[in-house]
Formats: C-alpha cells, sequence, structure tokens
C-alpha cells in the first residue's frame, strides 16, 4: 500500500487519540471564553455608562449577565481572564506535545527507512541530498499539523461562532464580513500558487546545494591536493548565485502575502465602520454596548483571522515537505523478505554464470563469473585494480545484485534471502566499510554489555604492537569522524578486531596485511590460522602472494570482460 501524508497522519492519530481529544476540547473551551470577554465588556459599558441593549439580553443564560453588582461582575470578568489563560495553556502545550510526538515518529521512521534503502540509491543519488529530511521538511510537517491542522480547526471553530454571534447581533453586517473574505481568500490563493512553485524550486536548490557542501567537505583532501579551490568556489557561488534569486523572488511574494493579511483585516474593520456611519438607525436599534461588542469580537479574533488567512502557506510547505518524505519512504529497500535464520555452515557460497555492470553501463565487471567457494576453505580471490575485488565483496554482501545469473548458499538462491540473513553470517575487513562511532569500543562493537567489553580490551591488547607506544588504543580513544584520528594501521587493526568480535562464519579480508606493522602481522596471521578450522575465510588481494595457507586460489582478471 503506497504511503501518502493522510495514511501518515491517520496512523499518528490512532495512537494518540487521548491526548488529540483533550487538547482539541481544552481548545475549543478558550475559544468559547475568548468570545466570553468581549460580551463581559459590552455589560461593563452597560454598568458604566447607562446605556441598555436588548441584543445582548439574548445572552442572559451566561450567570453573570443578569448582574447588577458591579464587584460580583468584576469578579466573574478576572475568572473569566484566568480560566481562560488555563485553558489556552493547555491547549498549546497540548498541540506542542503532538507536533513534537508526530516528528519524532516519523524521524524515528525516516532513520529506520534509510537504513535499509538500497545502497545503489546512495550510489546514484549522493547522501547530501537526504540530509534537508531531518530539519527543514520535518519543520515544515510539524507546522502543517500544529498550525495548519489542529491549530486551523480550531481559529475556524473560534470564527464561525463569533459569526454566528454577529449574525444574530446584526445579519447585514455579518454578510458584509463574510463577502470581505471570500474576496481577500480568493486573493490569497492567488498568491499562494506562485508561493508553492517557488518554494519548491527554493527547497531543490538548497537541497543541491547541501549536497554539493557535504561532498566537498568531505573530499577536502582532494580539493587541497589539487588546488581545486577557485573552480569549485566557482561552482558553489553559482549555485548561491540561482538560490540567491529564487529567494528575492521568494522573499518578495511572501512579503505581499505577510503586508495582504493585515491589510485584509483592516480594511474589513473600516468596512463596518463605514456600513456603522452609513445607517443612522444603527445606534438607535442596536445601542452603544451592542456595536462596542462587535468591535470588542472582531478586534479580538484579528490574530486568528491573520492565521487562518495565512495558513495556505504552511499547507503548501507542509505538502512539499511531505511530498519529500514519502519519496524516501517509496525508495527501493532492503530486507523486504522474510528473516531466515541460516545454519548452513557446511553448504557452499556459488556463483553461478553471474553478470553485473555499474549504472547499467554496456561493459560487464564480470562476463558469466562462475565460482564455488567451499565452507570452512581460505578461499583467496587476486587480481589487478578493475577485475571486481571489491564488487565480489558487495555481490555477497547482497549490496548489489547480478544482472544476470544467481547467487546461491547450498541450493538455496540468493533471491529468496533477505540481506539481514545473509549479512549475519559474514564479517568484512575492508577500508572500504570504515569505522563508525565515537570511540573505539563504539566502532568495533555492536552491545555495551560487560562480557562484551571484557572480550574487546583483551582481544585490542593482543592484536595490537605498534613500534610507537603512543599509537597503541585505548577502548575509550576517540577514533574521530570514520576513523579520522586514526593512521592506516590502526583502522586496519580495528576492522580485524570488529570483524573478530562478531564471531560470524563467513570472514571476507580485502588486502589481509597492508598497513600492518611486522609485529601485528604476525599477531594476525597467527589469529586467522586459529580460525581457519571454525571459519570460511576469502581473501581478495592484487597478489597471488599470501602468508595464511590457502586451500583454493582464483584468478579474477580471467572473470574480467
Amino acid at each position: 500500500m503506497r504511503t501518502t501524508k493522510w495514511r501518515l497522519i491517520k496512523g499518528f492519530a490512532k495512537g494518540q487519540k487521548a491526548l488529540l481529544t483533550i487538547t482539541l476540547l481544552l481548545g475549543f473551551t478558550y475559544n468559547l471564553f475568548t468570545i466570553l470577554i468581549p460580551i463581559s465588556i459590552g455589560k461593563f459599558y452597560e454598568f458604566a455608562f447607562g446605556f441598555s441593549s436588548h441584543r445582548l439580553k439574548a445572552f442572559g443564560f451566561i450567570p453573570f449577565m443578569d448582574t447588577e453588582d458591579h464587584i460580583s461582575f468584576l469578579v466573574v470578568f478576572f475568572t473569566l481572564v484566568i480560566f481562560r489563560f488555563g485553558f489556552e495553556y493547555g491547549n498549546r502545550y497540548g498541540m506542542s506535545l503532538v507536533g513534537e510526538r508526530f516528528v519524532k515518529s516519523l524521524r524515528e521512521r525516516l532513520f529506520d527507512c534509510q537504513m535499509q534503502i538500497a545502497l545503489p540509491v546512495y550510489s546514484e543519488k549522493g547522501i547530501g541530498k537526504y540530509l534537508l529530511r531531518f530539519s527543514g521538511d520535518l519543520k515544515s510537517i510539524q507546522n502543517y499539523l500544529k498550525q495548519g491542522l489542529m491549530r486551523f480547526v480550531q481559529d475556524v471553530t473560534l470564527l464561525s461562532i463569533v459569526f454566528m454571534v454577529i449574525t444574530a447581533i446584526d445579519a447585514l453586517m455579518a454578510l458584509l464580513i463574510l463577502g470581505v473574505l471570500v474576496l481577500a481568500s480568493f486573493i490569497l490563493w492567488l498568491i499562494n500558487k506562485v508561493i508553492y512553485k517557488q518554494s519548491l524550486e527554493r527547497r531543490n536548490l538548497r537541497s543541491g546545494m547541501l549536497s554539493f557542501v557535504n561532498t566537498r567537505l568531505r573530499a577536502m583532501i582532494s580539493l587541497k591536493a589539487f588546488n581545486k579551490n577557485t573552480p569549485e568556489n566557482k561552482r558553489y557561488h553559482k549555485r548561491s548565485t540561482s538560490l540567491y534569486q529564487i529567494g528575492r523572488k521568494y522573499a518578495n511574494t511572501l512579503a505581499l502575502m505577510q503586508a495582504s493579511v493585515p491589510a485584509i483585516t483592516y480594511t474589513l474593520l473600516g468596512v463596518i465602520m463605514v456600513y456603522v456611519l452609513n445607517s443612522p438607525t444603527y445606534q438607535k436599534n442596536h445601542g452603544g454596548s451592542t456595536l462596542l461588542v462587535v468591535i470588542l469580537l472582531i478586534l479580538s479574533i484579528l490574530p486568528v483571522l491573520r492565521r487562518v488567512l495565512r495558513v495556505s502557506i504552511v499547507w503548501k510547505l507542509g505538502n512539499i515537505s511531505f511530498d519529500k518524505l514519502i519519496q524516501v519512504f517509496e525508495l527501493p529497500k532492503e530486507n523486504e523478505l522474510p528473516f531466515q535464520e541460516l545454519s548452513r555452515e557446511k553448504d557452499p557460497i556459488i556463483f553461478e554464470n553471474v553478470q553485473f555492470s555499474y549504472n547499467n553501463a554496456p561493459k560487464s565487471v564480470f562476463r558469466n563469473l562462475n565460482l564455488v567457494i567451499q565452507p570452512g576453505n581460505t578461499t583467496l580471490l587476486f587480481g589487478p585494480s578493475g577485475c571486481g575485488k571489491s564488487t565480489i565483496i558487495k555481490l555477497l554482501l547482497k549490496t548489489v545484485s547480478p544482472g544476470k545469473g544467481r547467487l546461491k548458499i547450498g541450493e538455496i538462491p540468493y533471491t529468496v534471502l533477505s540481506e539481514k540473513a545473509i549479512r549475519k553470517r559474514i564479517a568484512v575487513v575492508s577500508n572500504d566499510y570504515p569505522l563508525y562511532g565515537r570511540d573505539v569500543y563504539e566502532a568495533i562493537v555492536y552491545s555495551r554489555s560487560k562480557e562484551r567489553k571484557i572480550r574487546a580490551s583483551k582481544l585490542l591488547a593482543y592484536m595490537q604492537y605498534f613500534e610507537n607506544p603512543k599509537d597503541h588504543l585505548q577502548l575509550h580513544d576517540r577514533i574521530g569522524d570514520l576513523g579520522s584520528n586514526l593512521n592506516s594501521g590502526q583502522s586496519k587493526l580495528l576492522q580485524y578486531c570488529r570483524a573478530f568480535l562478531t564471531d560470524k562464519p563467513i570472514l571476507i579480508i580485502e588486502e589481509p596485511f597492508k598497513s600492518l606493522s611486522c609485529r601485528t602481522r604476525s599477531r594476525v596471521l597467527d589469529k586467522l590460522k586459529d580460525l581457519q578450522n571454525e571459519k570460511t575465510i576469502i581473501l581478495i588481494s592484487h597478489s597471488q602472494k599470501t602468508q595464511l595457507k590457502t586451500d583454493q586460489t582464483i584468478n579474477l582478471a580471467a572473470q574480467v570482460q
């Protein structure tokens, strides 16, 4: 079933019925008090100046309206103010809580979804374009729920009640107000069409710029090494100019919208004044206190009226963000097949006539690759750059799939297995799979149990032997962004520790001893020899020579087209 905006909202609302109901009731109640306060001021006007209005007698069902005691009236008036404050506070807090919970659920679903997105999608589109979803888009969606739905429903309810009260007082005045609002809504609708188009273009340019900056910052060492600062600055300035131009247009249209809303509300007051001035019998028929109530009611709802007239901006921006978010939810994902617990350590991994190419390139990386990796054996796959060594790892991990042919575990095709089930059996040591986390412990261990910590500490102490004592690592040492604080030898060592601690039956190692010191290489070699009787080890190297005894050696260069 396709994900839609309303399915997301309805799914959230089902789990938040109590909070939503209480929040809306609080809003309805404080709106009633918003109306009662101007009516009470009209009553005070009668007390103070001796006026009387038969129109206000229609509100005699309200207890304080019939009192002639000024003290009692003032007590009730301040009680209304206090109650309105309490209900408005509860309503505003409730709406903020609803918004925070909705964004929390979307934020967690978005991250989980992005963890499951097929790797080729990221390879094609880049990662930077998805970062904006976690900031600007979630904020727009939160505003959509709070202001575009909940606040809008409350505001329309308040305006409807006020409109009915004004209709009861003066039906002709109510029709004039309605006419002005209909005309204003049409004008703002036209402006909003332009805002929507400009907002979409502005969002796309901002997303593209974020992706551009993310890529360049991560490639900073290359930019400096090849003196690319000037051309990249020019490219950035070109993008920045485009964003500025559409931003200027958007600011112009938005300013027109924002200036129009108060102009419309004041025009509405002007229309009412014209109506009163051109109706000589108005004072006689309605009374000064009635006119005062009408004006106070309109003044009290001006902020509400402005919000309602501006709400289409919130809708437009929210719809853009929902569309962006749903596009992520609809991207091809991994692990959509049911998870199967595989206990097939004795089954070989089989490549049958596998052909693969990147991005539908005409030239394939492999030409009918046929390969059998026997369980419990050590297999060496070697060849020069470009022969598909890294692609072999991706195929084994199912981060990519063959264009033709198939992979199997025994007689079970990869196509019927979830990625999680396959990767639960395979650990990788490769620079293409970087370390991440705050410190060494997070980089090499999945959980923080006491037993894991003790084992990780012992393994790390055994494995590392650097000539410079300063290079020795502790579990609490910070590794930097994707291991940026580590040298190549430290990084390789931690990759081995991470793989060994997973206890997975298949171990893939790319360039097994590259970057390791002689002593550390000896420790790693001893550890691998101990594991040869327990695990399936796949060595991937540019050279046929290896210090580890192998059961099978395959030249991948013969498989390249």
